[in-house]
């Protein structure tokens, strides 16, 4: 279940993820610097993106019974990867 409530913002993600693969030297040739981190970090934008919507879709096919047994409801779906949302499970759950 924690692949539904990410720890950080999908901005935060994106940057962490781009400045690992750029740190660690993965062919990319260092002319590009400030473009190419930009160019990186969209498609990273958008690929977290796309598993949102199909985390959401997946989620929107399921029964009311089987998202009350994961502790969500319907109205929560389009909710669940703001860090409100997040925040309020944590303290539900105590961590």
């Amino acid at each position: 279940m924690t692949a539904l409530f990410p720890r950080q913002t999908a901005h935060a993600f994106a940057e962490t993820r781009v400045s690992r693969a750029w740190d660690a030297g993965r062919g990319r040739p260092a002319r590009f610097g400030a473009v190419g981190r930009f160019v990186a970090a969209i498609g990273v934008g958008i690929r977290e993106h796309l598993r949102r919507q199909q985390v959401m879709n997946e989620l929107s096919q399921l029964t009311d019974r089987e998202l009350a047994d994961i502790g969500i409801t319907r109205n929560d779906i389009g909710q669940i990867f703001t860090p409100e949302f997040v925040a309020q499970r944590r303290f539900e759950r105590g961590a």
